[in-house]
């Protein structure tokens, strides 16, 4: 029951920050942004199966990965965890060992 309280919370802190993104606010920082990191952040450290979606785009999509580690510089402590957490590395490496198993067919 806990479990799913803190996934339904995190979903819904990044769908409000995902509705929040567009909208100008007087602020110094994009608020919509920050808020959807911290979502993405709750889901990672909850759900292996988002953990595992945000590392695959963050394989297949370069740009977003170096979006997300520039943006975390300044980033609260948990979204720092979550960039860590789903840092693609792993995935480059899976795929090159499997290509080099795939080229020694005999």
């Amino acid at each position: 029951m806990k479990k799913l309280l803190i996934l339904t919370g995190g979903w819904v802190v990044t769908i409000v920050g995902l509705l929040l993104t567009p909208i100008p606010l007087p602020l110094p920082f994009p608020l919509g942004i920050i808020v959807f990191l911290l979502g993405c952040a709750i889901l990672t450290a909850h759900s292996k199966a988002f953990r595992r979606l945000v590392q695959q785009l963050r394989h297949r999509n370069g740009w977003l990965s170096r979006g997300l580690e520039f943006v975390t510089r300044r980033a609260p402590r948990q979204v720092k965890t979550m960039e860590l957490a789903t840092r693609p590395l792993a995935l480059g490496r899976q795929a090159r060992m499997r290509a080099r198993h795939d080229g020694e067919t005999v």
